[in-house]
């Protein structure tokens, strides 16, 4: 999962630790810069418009958890790692399987501000 902050903006920047660090080469992403207007939805500069884990690749090390310096990837916690498919195109996973929905940022938000 790419977490966002409290804002509900992405904390992924692009750096591209993740991918480097990963052993099975499972993860591809492709950095933009963020355009006017769209400061609510990227925290920094660049971002990852483009960011894949081919999960039929991944083998759920956590070293991409490890590398990120902004706590953007988490592995989360499942009895099912991936759900059965058919086609080898539904094991790549994009920013739109991966990023984290509004409602599970801001009820985090509100779990840390309560602390």
């Amino acid at each position: 999962m790419l977490k966002r902050d409290e804002l509900g903006r992405e904390n992924c920047t692009a750096c591209g630790l993740c991918a480097l660090s990963c052993p099975a080469e499972a993860i591809t992403m492709k950095a933009e810069e963020r355009k006017p207007g769209e400061e609510m939805l990227y925290r920094e500069e660049k971002y990852a418009s483009i960011y894949e884990i081919n999960m039929l690749r991944c083998i759920f090390c956590g070293l991409c958890e490890e590398a990120c310096p902004k706590d953007a990837i988490y592995l989360t916690l499942s009895k099912e790692l991936v759900p059965s498919q058919y086609n080898r195109e539904d094991f790549i996973f994009g920013k739109d399987k991966l990023v984290m929905p509004l409602e599970m940022a801001m009820k985090n938000a509100q779990l840390k501000n309560a602390n």
